[in-house]
Formats: structure tokens, sequence, C-alpha cells
């Protein structure tokens, strides 16, 4: 076994990403049903039946308490999305790019090794998508505005946050105001490094739990209230990990991946007089 394994996260029958250092994994296996024959979150200690709330989190929580145990040779972890990627190659030129599948197959099948990919990292302790500016003046204005109406779980986990950490309130307060976030979170860490955040971010989650209800819907995009927070807060979990120690933290940008042929684009003018059901087999095929 390697010193790298960056897991590449499925949810549904998707075109698989596997290498010596890229590991699919399927999460929310309990709730589908669907047997995906990859890793899986639903064994060992796992939170699976969770998913409609925590998203790829599940997926997280299971190589945390389950996979890391058994490979304590395992130097750095990472977690990756069928349809989004790091972008080991340097060959972007902003923050995002998007491109085909099929076009990003060559550049996998060469790039995407242990060996590179551990070069290019040299001695970062963390490997992230890079930051952008959320066009909104606080983060809390951006989350309100994506979620209308939820306000208060945002405040309420924040609390949480100072409560846990009162010593780096300045810390807190000025990345908080900054507006800009990491959005479609990817990441690399060092495995101590891994460890501390998903014990910070669930922690987190399960007090919030414990003192409340999450807003929002039960099932559906709006649900994953969890998934959502964290995603936002993670620059202020980092911000307050940097106000306590030196990290070595490298940006790169993000590729995002579609299955969409050129022809895509001549039938978009007609999805809007197709059937919703029409309309969301297309989207799901095509997105």
């Amino acid at each position: 076994m390697g010193k790298l394994n960056i897991f590449c996260v499925y949810f549904d029958r998707r075109p698989v990403w596997q290498s010596d250092c890229v590991v699919p994994i399927q999460a929310g296996k309990v709730r589908t049903g669907v047997d995906l024959g990859m890793l899986a979150d639903d064994t060992g200690d796992n939170i699976s039946g969770e998913n409609a709330r925590y998203g790829e989190m599940t997926a997280w929580y299971w190589v945390w308490k389950n996979y890391l145990p058994a490979h304590p040779e395992l130097e750095y972890v990472g977690f990756s999305h069928y349809r989004r990627f790091l972008d080991f190659t340097a060959a972007c030129s902003g923050r995002t790019r998007r491109t085909t599948y099929r076009r990003f197959r060559r550049v996998f099948e060469r790039h995407y090794r242990e060996a590179e990919l551990l070069a290019r990292i040299g001695d970062a302790d963390i490997v992230m998508r890079g930051t952008e500016e959320s066009g909104f003046p606080t983060v809390r204005a951006q989350y309100v505005a994506a979620h209308p109406g939820n306000a208060a779980d945002f405040d309420r986990f924040v609390s949480l946050v100072r409560e846990r950490d009162p010593a780096q309130s300045a810390a807190i307060d000025a990345t908080l105001a900054s507006g800009r976030l990491a959005m479609e979170l990817q990441f690399v860490m060092r495995r101590e490094i891994f460890g501390d955040f998903m014990e910070w971010a669930f922690s987190l989650c399960r007090e919030f739990e414990r003192r409340w209800q999450w807003g929002g819907a039960d099932e559906g995009d709006q649900a994953r209230a969890p998934a959502f927070l964290v995603e936002r807060l993670f620059l202020v979990w980092l911000a307050i990990r940097r106000a306590e120690r030196p990290l070595r933290v490298m940006e790169l940008p993000l590729v995002k991946l579609t299955g969409r042929p050129w022809w895509y684009k001549l039938l978009k003018p007609v999805l809007p007089f197709l059937s919703k059901e029409a309309n969301d087999r297309i989207y799901a095929k095509f997105k």
C-alpha cells in the first residue's frame, strides 16, 4: 500500500476513476440499496444511513473511522468527486476549468499516479481547491442567500465554533467577514490533519443535533445542512489551526467534468418544452 489515497466519491453509476492512488468509494449505500461494486461507506463504524443530511461526509466518516485504522502506512488522505478533481497537472489558467470526461481520461491516465502526485504535493500539509470571492460581503450572507429562511442553522453552528475555540475569535471573525469560500470542497491532507478536521466537523455536528434540529427539508438538496455548513466553515477551521501553528497549504485549481456531447447545446433550447420527467432524465445523464 502506498502513502497517498484520494477517495473518489460516487452515489450512482458514473464513469469510474481509479489508479494506484485514486480509490472509488460509494457514499450513502444503505439508503440506495445499490451496489456499485466498489469500496462503500456501509460497513463497520458508519453513518451511511444519514447520507441525506451529510452527503459526501458519510464517505469521509467511513474512511476516518475504518480505513485509516486499518492502513497505518497511509500518510496523505484526500477526497475528490466523480465530476470534480483537483488539477495536479498545473494546466489550468484560473481557479476552475471545465472539460469532458473523455478529455480528462487522457490526463488522468497519464498523470494521476501516486509518484507524480506526491512529487507535486511536496512538503505541503494541506492541498485544497483555490479560494474564491463569494460575491457576498460575508460568509453568512452567502449561506442565507443559498438557503433562504435557514439562517438559524448558520448562527447556531457558528456559536458552537466560538464555544469550542474562544481564544481564536479574531481568526473566526476575520474569516467569516471576508466572504471568501472554498466551495465544492476537494482536498488532500496529512492523515493527522485530516483526523483533526474530522473530529472538529463531526463533534460540532453532533453537538448541534444534541441541542437543536436541522432546518430545511428532510430529503433533497436542501436537506444537507451539516454538509453545507462544514463546507462554508472549512476556511474557519483552517484559520483556527493556522493561528495555532504553521501549516503549509497549497491551493490548486478545480477541474469540473461534464458528460455533455457537442450536440447538447442544440438540444438545450428544446428542454423547456419537454416534460419534467424527460428533463430530469436528460439532466441526470449529461450533468
